[in-house]
């Protein structure tokens, strides 16, 4: 069984998305033969490696809303993360470009732990408000989640994986995916929004 995930660690829903993933594979009783692969999307590719504005700032900018706004929308995230043992603090997050992010994301799949560097991207960007698009940040998350210290600066040195993002870009289009997280499991799709726990488990149920 295949489930394909487009997500970017820029989004505090895709990382709800994936600790009920997790729990629905937990419960899922062959959740050994359940494949991962985690698929790249950018939110903002125009974004800059260096932080700037935080994203409340930014959305006040871009969108139109006022303050009161982005602190209730961020304790709604802070809450449902919290429901899914996750400690998201929006309000000093600083909205960075993802791509060298999301190539490290594909160099770890070969070796089986791109799941585990998705958390540390996460938790590092979400929780600590580190800057994931600093090499040096990237390269201390990606050792610290496995990956061999030459093979991950060797990455972010040149272009590798740039075009397994691409095609991923791709793909979001042809499939129809223009937000994040979108799931798909053996090729159909999970209602649109972040799944719960229990429509990602009857997907599975169904497509076992």
């Amino acid at each position: 069984m295949k489930i394909e995930i487009w997500s970017d660690i820029m989004c505090p829903w895709c990382y709800i998305g994936k600790a009920r993933l997790d729990t629905a594979i937990e419960r899922f009783g062959g959740r050994d033969d359940v494949e991962v692969v985690w698929r790249s999307f950018e939110l903002r590719p125009e974004q800059p490696r260096t932080p700037g504005a935080t994203l409340g700032e930014m959305m006040r900018q871009r969108l139109g809303l006022r303050p009161g706004d982005t602190v209730a929308l961020f304790e709604k995230i802070r809450v449902l993360g919290e429901a899914e043992g996750l400690d998201i603090r929006l309000t000093d997050v600083r909205p960075v470009n993802s791509f060298d992010a999301q190539r490290l994301v594909h160099l770890a799949a070969g070796s089986g732990r791109a799941h585990r560097l998705k958390d540390e991207l996460f938790k590092a960007y979400l929780t600590s408000h580190q800057n994931v698009a600093d090499h040096d940040v990237l390269s201390r998350l990606a050792t610290g989640a496995g990956l061999e210290t030459a093979a991950v600066d060797a990455v972010l040195a040149g272009d590798s994986y740039a075009r397994e993002v691409r095609e991923d870009e791709a793909a979001a289009v042809r499939h129809g995916v223009t937000g994040v997280p979108t799931v798909f499991v053996d090729g159909a799709r999970i209602a649109a929004g972040v799944p719960s726990v229990e429509q990602i488990h009857s997907a599975l149920v169904e497509a076992g």
